[in-house]
């Protein structure tokens, strides 16, 4: 709006309120053969209030002022008597003057709601606007994320089929001319067959491992109450066959023997909400990880235990094992990340990844602590307040696609 209508638009208010109050100083001389002098503020006071409702408390105060003004100096120019004559009448105009002073201030609080109420509309009418653009926008994420599950399923399928088929002819025709050739080979040669053979293992576990990480995306999670002791027992029960020829103490949920429990932490592990499968491979990766760097240790020891914090239960996975530097913890839980060379102890850098993203689709974090040649401890929490799982979506397809490619 310009400056002119702007001027405009500020004055006319009080405009109509001077053509009102002359209007009601008209029709006040009209009927005066009847009415006399009584009822003096007759047509005033309508007068004052249409003023302060088109244009609220500061029109209709000038209302109030010209109407005191007419009826003091205007009026007694037409008749012979006039209006103000006595104290009541005195009376009777500041009696006017109050009434109306308070129905321009109700006047102005209308008009003012009346205002916020356009204002709320109008605002009410672009958030509306902005949702239905964010909805659309979000409908249009929703598909891109589709078609990037597609895709990955696609990949998953490749990987699964046309890799594995190949890899397996590899080490099949590797063990063949090693068996039936080894006479005719001497010893170098044989020692290529075996690192072939070896390698072509090593990619099958990556390919399996890789499957394993991209299907937890699209993986339904059924929450529901978990006994965890029951759980890590049946954990360690499936990994007794690493423990085979070793000394290996575990340590579940009771006082740690080579650390100092507090929080809780010694006690019996808790029930949670978590799903079961997910969160058993949760355990059973960093229970497999804790006793493959604890390999060199005379007396493998591993301590399972919890802490409450906060809003969250913190489960732990502690060992005396080779532990790693802390400089590199940012890579610790990337997929295909390896802190200690594969010629030392074997692995293909998923596992870590695969605990990441079970325990984020749980709503919860997980984090090691750790120093060189004194062991190391896995941290993950899970909410003790149900909190809704993040949707799932393609984290890291992109590395996982290039790292694919690197590998093959």
């Amino acid at each position: 709006m310009d400056s002119k209508n702007t001027f405009r638009y500020a004055w006319q208010p009080y405009v109509v309120a001077v053509a009102l109050i002359a209007v009601a100083a008209g029709l006040r001389l009209w009927p005066l053969q009847i009415l006399g002098v009584r009822l003096t503020w007759l047509t005033f006071y309508p007068a004052v209030m249409a003023a302060a409702l088109y244009g609220g408390f500061s029109a209709g105060l000038l209302g109030i002022f010209l109407s005191c003004l007419t009826m003091l100096y205007l009026l007694p120019v037409f008749v012979t008597q006039p209006f103000i004559q006595n104290p009541v009448d005195w009376l009777g105009m500041a009696v006017f003057a109050i009434t109306c002073t308070m129905i321009s201030f109700v006047a102005e609080a209308m008009r003012r709601a009346r205002a916020r109420e356009k204002q709320t509309r109008e605002q009410l009418g672009a958030a509306n606007k902005e949702l239905e653009a964010a909805n659309k926008e979000l409908e249009s994420a929703n598909k891109e994320l589709a078609a990037a599950n597609k895709e990955l399923e696609a990949f998953s399928y490749s990987v699964s089929h046309d890799l594995r088929a190949p890899l397996r002819a590899i080490d099949g025709f590797s063990r063949i001319l090693m068996e039936d050739y080894a006479t005719q080979l001497d010893p170098e040669a044989l020692r290529y067959f075996n690192l072939v053979r070896d390698n072509s293992r090593q990619m099958g576990n990556l390919v399996d491992d890789l499957l394993s990480f991209s299907r937890l995306s699209r993986q339904a999670l059924r929450k529901q109450s978990v006994k965890t002791t029951a759980l890590v027992r049946q954990s360690l029960d499936e990994l007794r066959a690493e423990t085979n020829g070793r000394r290996v103490e575990f340590t579940v949920g009771d006082p740690s023997p080579f650390g100092s429990a507090q929080d809780g932490s010694g006690q019996a592990l808790p029930e949670c909400q978590a799903d079961p499968n997910l969160l058993k491979q949760v355990w059973i990766n960093l229970l497999s990880n804790a006793l493959k760097y604890t390999r060199k240790r005379e007396v493998a020891r591993i301590e399972i235990g919890w802490k409450k914090e906060n809003d969250e239960q913190v489960f732990f996975v502690k060992d005396n094992g080779v532990g790693f530097d802390m400089k590199y913890v940012h890579k610790l839980f990337g997929i295909f990340q390896r802190l200690h060379r594969s010629e030392d102890y074997e692995g293909t850098g998923v596992g870590l990844a695969i605990v990441q993203r079970i325990v984020h689709r749980h709503g919860g974090r997980v984090w090691a602590e750790s120093q060189v040649d004194d062991g190391a401890t896995f941290y993950f929490s899970l909410p003790l307040v149900e909190t809704a799982a993040p949707a799932p979506v393609i984290e890291q397809a992109d590395e996982l696609a290039e790292r694919a490619r690197e590998l093959i």
